[in-house]
């Protein structure tokens, strides 16, 4: 018997519009957090280095929650560590997770390493993650140019 309907997996439409949802609830999410300037209680360049050192663990969801946070808080000092990940670390998720924080910074450095994995990426997802990103996205100037 044949079935007729939908494709197993995302098309590539499902997946675009997938990533924007995502950056969309991602930026409203940020955007909804207290400026972190307000409060003086914290120390936050402990707190960034605590962070990079979170981002190095051995364990993925540590790294992954790691770079939730850097986003939120816009830790700019773990720029550098997120594109690292972005580049070198074995697991695509992982990947995804630094494209999406760095995409919530607006530093040409990391939207030219976010350009450069949707071109170079030996993922196919990943490399679609960071086009989608890069796409939906409200600075559409090319850092690569």
């Amino acid at each position: 018997m044949r079935r007729y309907g939908m494709k197993k997996g995302l098309t590539t439409n499902g997946f675009v519009a997938v990533v924007a949802a995502t950056v969309i609830a991602f930026t409203s999410a940020v955007a909804s957090q207290p400026v972190i300037s307000k409060n003086q209680s914290i120390d936050w360049k402990k707190a960034e280095a605590n962070y990079i050192v979170a981002l190095n663990s051995d364990n993925l969801g540590i790294r992954q929650s790691a770079a939730t946070y850097v986003a939120e808080y816009q830790l700019k000092g773990a720029v550098e560590p997120l594109i690292q990940l972005l580049k070198t670390d074995k697991a695509e998720s992982m990947r995804m997770a630094a494209a999406l924080a760095l995409v919530s910074f607006d530093n040409g450095t990391a939207r030219a390493a976010l350009e450069e994995a949707a071109l170079y990426d030996g993922s196919d997802k990943v490399s679609k993650f960071c086009q989608a990103l890069l796409e939906a996205s409200p600075n559409k100037i090319s850092a690569l140019e």
